[in-house]
């Protein structure tokens, strides 16, 4: 397997790029993993074909309408339908039933990128005859991935994934019910986002809107420093309701995070905690 080659980034470079971005546009990276925004940097200046960071670093002082499209190339949208089933199932059977017998359940999807994951909780909740309760909030810092999650259509090729991790999750069931196909594309039915709010909203600088039965904050914490992992988990389970649900990737650990006290396990394993106090 090859080794994809980019642009070396100087600490100078990408220390100018940070302030850039902060100064000019409200956006902070100071706490992102600096190996990680390199990488992320090297790919978008590779695509253009630049000679390194500081030509990017004019564009977005002298081009201010490139930001929207910057934002969408700089951050990491994989994702999928379904992602690690057996976390899903774990929510499901161990996480949800406790939240049954309220009369609503405020969801919040941190970092929702293009849907996927705000489309999973909608088909779990509708088939477990909890959707109509439910209020679900999609949020990132990405534009162009809320409007794309926001019309639910994705490539037919993701098709036999998103089944196959759909069965794992309801065997003996099939996608087709809530999904048709046109012009090459998977399109989820509509009715699955009438509960859904999609916001633009940046967890590292701007405080959360609400309290929360239920936050999914997921494969997004390894991007960041373990500091700014701190603040913005502590932000997370002070939007939690007591006994609110916090669900993270399955690579991520919050055993640094000082608002863990105030967490227990419901699954170690696929990273999932309920608010104690």
């Amino acid at each position: 397997m090859l080794i994809e080659v980019l642009p070396e980034i100087s600490d100078a470079e990408l220390e100018q790029f940070m302030q850039i971005m902060l100064t000019q546009y409200g956006h902070d990276f100071r706490g992102y993993a600096p190996a990680s925004l390199k990488r992320r940097l090297g790919s978008v200046i590779k695509k253009y074909g630049l000679p390194g960071l500081t030509i990017l670093n004019h564009r977005l002082l002298t081009q201010p309408e490139y930001i929207r499209y910057f934002i969408n190339e700089i951050t990491v949208s994989t994702t999928e339908l379904f992602r690690d089933p057996s976390a899903w199932i774990a929510f499901r059977t161990q996480a949800l039933p406790p939240l049954f017998t309220l009369p609503e359940i405020r969801i919040w999807h941190v970092g929702a990128s293009t849907g996927e994951e705000v489309l999973s909780m909608a088909i779990l909740l509708k088939e477990i005859g909890l959707y109509d309760k439910a209020r679900i909030f999609a949020t990132d810092i990405d534009d162009i991935s809320i409007e794309k999650a926001a019309q639910a259509r994705y490539p037919i090729r993701l098709k036999p994934l998103y089944e196959q991790n759909f069965q794992a999750v309801f065997p003996g069931k099939s996608l087709t019910q809530y999904t048709a196909e046109s012009n090459n594309q998977l399109v989820f039915r509509p009715e699955l986002l009438q509960n859904v709010k999609f916001l633009r909203h940046n967890i590292v600088t701007e405080n959360p809107f609400g309290e929360f039965e239920v936050i999914l904050c997921r494969n997004l914490l390894i991007y960041f420093t373990p500091a700014l992992q701190d603040q913005v988990v502590t932000k997370l389970v002070d939007s939690l309701v007591t006994g609110g649900i916090l669900m993270v990737g399955t690579k991520e650990s919050l055993f640094w995070c000082s608002a863990a006290k105030r967490l227990v396990s419901v699954n170690d394993t696929e990273r999932i905690f309920r608010k104690q106090r």
